[in-house]
């Protein structure tokens, strides 16, 4: 009886000790939080989705590993971006193929619900493929099938022009519609 006793109260002892194999024994416990995840609704293209490119908890958790007590508040919107490109480049060559955006956008995506439906998560990994091959599909130039971090701000400069562009015309026909002669 004692020996039951003694071999369960270790094997409680011993699963209140495990951390799992995200938080092995002696390693930085980071705390919970949500990321934004991209939405199908936004149609926003991914090198133009601000709040992906700017979550600063997503890139805290990066950078800590790459620097020292990073400070992210005193990081303008091209040091946040490029440390964005840096830290999800895992294989070091300065550029971004697929695989690594699709882990930038994955890591954003925590298993909030355990009842998560299948169907659910095949259509969202089907529409992350879509935006990273449109991504590739417009701002690789080369052709290479990456995305250097050239090709990401002259994308970036491409599309936030467009984006400017399409505000301003509407807001001209709207106001030379209104002043024109009737």
């Amino acid at each position: 009886m004692l020996s039951a006793m003694l071999v369960i109260f270790l094997y409680v002892m011993s699963l209140s000790e495990e951390r799992g194999p995200h938080h092995p024994r002696g390693s930085k416990v980071v705390k919970y939080h949500s990321h934004y995840r991209p939405k199908r609704e936004a149609e926003v293209k991914l090198t133009q989705d601000e709040e992906l490119l700017h979550d600063t908890e997503h890139l805290q958790e990066h950078l800590e590993n790459e620097i020292n007590e990073p400070n992210l508040s005193q990081m303008s919107e091209e040091e946040l971006e490029f440390y964005y490109f840096q830290v999800h480049d895992t294989d070091k060559n300065s550029k971004l193929d697929g695989l690594e955006i699709l882990q930038a956008i994955y890591h954003t995506s925590h298993d909030d619900d355990n009842n998560a439906d299948q169907n659910d998560d095949n259509n969202q990994f089907n529409y992350y493929v879509e935006l990273i091959d449109k991504v590739l599909k417009e701002d690789d130039t080369d052709n290479d099938g990456y995305l250097s971090y050239p090709e990401y701000v002259e994308g970036r400069k491409k599309d936030l022009n467009q984006e400017s562009s399409v505000k301003i015309k509407p807001l001209n026909s709207q106001s030379s519609a209104k002043n024109a002669p009737t």
